[in-house]
């Protein structure tokens, strides 16, 4: 019996086929598998070097629908010839959604490959392995190579050496090889001998897509959800409700198998509902009978906990499912969060759903972010450190019951009956029930007085979707001064280097967004959107550096096709590197203004880094509709100062008549009808063939004369702009602003047609006859007239002196603020002007200074500490005003930071108040003076925030 093509060579026992249709009376639908056993594998002999032709086919393959047609073919054979048990071959497919981890990257690979192939480190080919992302140089063999390709690069040097000439390896022993790689993770020596049997038994094209399977990234242009479409048509819902590619892959072998709705497991992760940064245009979406709930926005890591009573053990995990159970405690019996929580937790069963913070018990706050990690780790005996807290909003399982069609004012009173507070451990978050605009303004005031992240409103009547992120959760965050209301997390891929002592180093980056109109099955692209060269400490810019260390240089004219940028862009990079091992970071920015020199038409004014974000990936960044939306957001805020304080007036409505509504009849108005010109004489062929729109005059024309004047010379004119050569207005009304906003004809004033008429000439067109201008004109004009029309080719005149400089403003700047503020508009928006790091700072100094006079028997310790914080705050303000800082100490418009010193902090609580009804002001130490002026740029604000105790906030008296 011959070999099936495509698979092992090996013939296949003869199998009895049951009609499936006889078999559905005996299918149980309320249960989750057949009551017949899953056919199971014949067996593991499937040939890994068939499905290395097929990545082949799929990674060369252009078209989603094409590409899913041959897995589809892949998948149907395998169940013709090896049953149903798809995992293992699944797990090749889907490597990045496989557990096993390898910790190996390209250049650990390449070294590992170094000493198996048994090269010299300075041998040309273990150059070529180590430097991958560099172009290959003249002498190399390797010319055709793709360049940053690493398992493309491993093949050309194995496919040199390889004695391996036929396929012998299966599908299943891939996956034993891959499990003795996981277990000898961290040992070189036993991983290069595992390596060392790999050359000797696998070809190079198994080894190259090996290498790609052990780097998570198959490339092949096909998703995680397109290929689980495929498998099965639940596949995707269900791999959201329980993150385990095998559980999935089990459950749903039987491709006609339909299960019930899918749902989440204890002790599987899933992935959670996520709140959307759209404010919404109204709360229809968000209300239930007429109420809606409001949330404080926590700052931490989102956490699901699962917990089982009866063995007392908790899971604990991330939105992307990394199991943290070993920082947060697998089960009571160490000095561990499980054991500071079993006690508030009376379930048999049950997973919350929560943010993790830490807390801060002495001031009875919860710390920033990035301070998380180091108080779940901190193992001090002192019962005032800052410790990991579960602040907890949500239940979606309790007592082997899924809650997820439940809708939320029902899973709360359930969480509220089953989990009782531990505050500082385990916390319960509160929440408001309110109906109205005014509501949500009075708890994003509130969250702003007590230094909240912001607020979350959702609808009481809202069910729990895994993975989903719709209107019926909503996050509010306030604005702050200088800042737009959201940051924005982007994607660096390319590096320009300094001057000056800067001048080898690389200190500015360029930021990408991804464009999601790309199909998710094809090859990623991006689009050009910022640069960024401020905000970042030295220790940060070390990090960037490290992140550059095999970079490519930027050739515009040989961009990479993942990236899109304009070949002639003044905004250029000096170094690229691929966007597979590039940094996600999180920039914040004055605002998104338009700009030619980007990919994305726009890109943001004052951009400064914020964070790295380690815990995204590029498929986590900013996309093309997510900028659209900002862009939207920014054009038509529904309420001033991004507070809700203000709201947008209604549109006042006519209402219609009794008798209905009145038929009107259609015509030109009287201004708009042309002059009667039966009566008028051709005087001359001036403007002959030559056809205007006369829309209005001037003070000195009106419209029928323009239009006798047309006529007497030649010319005709016509009642709109189609078709007609010269449209002409003076007087601007909405016919004239109608065209202008069209850009598609230029509009000329009617002077030109009086001076014309006076010479006898058709003068040429200039700027100072054009009170529109489309760009073509403008183009048109720049090759021979400056911007205030002074001609390059044409002699000057006394008059027409005088009229170019009558058109040049006289700018009398004796504001030296006010021009520097102008210089960095112009020439410094993506870093500092040198030595003038504060330029864009407006600071109020929250100082309170002692007495001087006081007597010195009478100074005592209170005093002591207020001058030496006014000391301190007086530096502080030398400090800013030396680095071009406005300082104040009056409550005024435009301020952007207010600095406080850490010992001198009472008033903050009415200087909060005071603030709310505006953009918010930074409120900060003196301690970010000193950063800033230790790392010559602004850093985060977030990391030297004044930290108050919660009692100091709750009672604010007003100023």
């Amino acid at each position: 019996m011959k070999a099936v093509v495509g698979w092992c060579t090996k013939t296949q026992p003869h199998e009895f086929r049951i009609d499936r249709s006889l078999l559905l009376p005996f299918i149980n639908t309320t249960h989750t598998r057949l009551i017949m056993s899953q056919p199971q594998n014949h067996e593991p002999l499937a040939s890994f070097y068939n499905l290395c032709e097929l990545f082949e086919r799929l990674a060369n393959t252009r078209g989603t629908d094409l590409k899913k047609r041959l897995f589809q073919r892949y998948l149907h054979d395998w169940r013709h010839h090896f049953g149903y048990d798809f995992y293992d071959a699944m797990r090749l497919f889907l490597p990045h959604l496989d557990r096993r981890r390898f910790n190996m990257k390209e250049i650990r690979l390449a070294r590992i490959y170094t000493e198996a192939l048994g090269l010299s480190r300075s041998s040309r080919d273990a150059i070529e392995l180590i430097k991958y992302k560099q172009p290959p140089t003249s002498t190399s063999p390797h010319q055709k190579k793709a360049t940053g390709d690493f398992p493309a690069v491993a093949f050309d040097v194995i496919n040199e050496r390889s004695t391996v000439l036929r396929a012998t390896r299966t599908i299943h022993d891939v996956n034993n090889l891959l499990d003795k790689i996981s277990e000898a993770s961290g040992n070189d020596k036993a991983t290069i001998n595992i390596f060392k049997d790999v050359l000797n038994t696998y070809m190079p094209l198994e080894q190259k897509w090996l290498i790609r399977i052990i780097l998570k990234d198959l490339n092949i242009g096909m998703t995680d959800n397109s290929i689980l479409q495929v498998y099965h048509p639940q596949a995707r819902e269900r791999y959201a409700h329980c993150s385990n590619l095998e559980k999935v892959c089990k459950e749903l072998q039987d491709p006609y198998l339909k299960l019930n709705q899918s749902t989440i497991q204890l002790f599987q992760a899933f992935k959670p509902q996520l709140g959307t940064r759209d404010r919404p245009k109204d709360f229809s979406s968000l209300h239930h009978q007429g109420r809606f709930y409001i949330e404080e926005k926590i700052d931490g890591e989102r956490i699901q906990m699962h917990f089982d009573q009866r063995t007392k053990q908790f899971m604990w995990f991330s939105r992307r499912a990394t199991d943290y159970t070993s920082m947060y405690g697998g089960f009571p019996d160490k000095d561990n969060l499980a054991r500071n929580v079993v006690s508030c937790l009376k379930a048999d069963t049950l997973i919350l759903d929560g943010e993790m913070v830490a807390y801060d018990p002495k001031l009875d706050v919860f710390l920033p972010f990035g301070t998380l990690k180091s108080a779940a780790k901190d193992q001090s005996m002192d019962m005032h450190r800052a410790r990991p807290c579960f602040v907890v909003f949500d239940i979606v399982f309790c007592n082997g019951t899924p809650l997820l069609g439940y809708p939320l004012w029902e899973r709360l009173k359930v969480l509220n009956k089953v989990v009782t507070e531990k505050y500082g451990y385990l916390n319960l978050l509160g929440r408001e029930e309110k109906k109205t605009m005014d509501d949500v303004t009075e708890a994003l005031d509130h969250a702003i007085q007590m230094r909240q992240e912001g607020i979350i409103i959702k609808n009481p009547n809202s069910v729990y979707e895994p993975g989903a992120r719709n209107h019926t959760w909503v996050k509010i965050k306030p604005e702050y001064m200088n800042s737009s209301s959201d940051n924005f997390d982007l994607l660096v891929v390319g590096g320009s280097y300094g001057s000056g002592r800067r001048g080898n180093k690389l200190s500015q980056f360029l930021c990408v967004i991804r464009d999601d109109r790309v199909e998710d099955d094809e090859n990623p692209r991006f689009i050009s959107f910022c640069m960024i060269g401020t905000g970042y400490t030295l220790d940060e810019l070390g990090d960037f550096k490290e992140a550059f260390k095999d970079h490519q240089p930027y050739d515009p004219k040989r961009q990479p096709p993942w990236l899109i940028h304009p070949e002639y862009s003044s905004e250029r990079p000096d170094v690229i590197m691929s966007y597979k091992t590039s940094l996600v970071v999180e920039i914040t920015a004055a605002e998104t203004i338009s700009s030619n020199s980007w990919g994305t038409g726009y890109t943001l004014r004052f951009p400064r880094f914020v964070q790295f974000r380690r815990d995204k990936s590029w498929k986590d960044i900013m996309t093309w509709s997510d900028m659209l939306r900002t862009m939207r957001r920014q054009k038509t805020r529904e309420v001033t100062s991004g507070n809700f304080k203000q709201h947008r007036k209604k549109r006042q409505r006519t209402t219609p008549t009794a008798s209905g509504p009145t038929r009107v009849q259609l015509g030109l108005l009287g201004s708009q009808q042309g002059v009667d010109t039966r009566d008028i004489v051709e005087a001359s062929s001036l403007f002959l063939d030559m056809t205007f729109y006369v829309v209005t005059g001037d003070e000195a024309h009106s419209k029928a004369t323009l239009e006798a004047m047309i006529k007497e010379n030649g010319g005709t004119f016509m009642q709109q702009a189609r078709n007609t050569q010269y449209v002409v207005a003076g007087t601007e009304n909405i016919l004239v602003q109608g065209i202008i906003r069209q850009g598609i004809y230029d509009v000329i004033l009617p002077q030109w047609i009086v001076d014309c008429v006076e010479k006898q000439d058709l003068i040429p067109l200039q700027p100072k006859y054009m009170k529109y201008t489309t760009k073509r004109t403008e183009e048109a004009f720049s090759a021979s007239i400056d911007k205030w029309g002074d001609s390059y080719m044409q002699d000057a005149t006394e008059q027409s002196l005088r009229e170019v400089m009558e058109r040049m403003p006289l700018n009398v700047n004796d504001d030296t603020r006010e021009l520097a503020n102008e210089i960095q508009e112009r020439y410094f928006q993506t870093v500092h002007i040198p030595g003038r790091i504060f330029q864009l700072v407006k600071s109020y100094i929250d100082d309170d200074p002692p007495d001087p006079n006081i007597d010195i028997n009478d100074m005592d310790m209170t005093w002591v500490v207020k001058q030496r914080a006014h000391e301190r705050l007086e530096m502080a303000s030398v400090d800013l005003r030396f680095r071009g800082a406005e300082v104040t100490r009056k409550i005024e418009d435009g301020i952007t930071h207010v600095i406080s010193d850490e010992n001198d902090m009472e008033r903050i609580p009415r200087l909060i108040k005071a603030f709310k009804n505006g953009p918010l002001p930074h409120f900060v130490t003196t301690e970010w003076v000193d950063a800033c002026v230790l790392n010559k740029t602004l850093v985060n604000e977030k990391d030297y925030q004044p930290k108050l105790p919660r009692n100091m906030l709750k009672e604010p008296t007003t100023p």
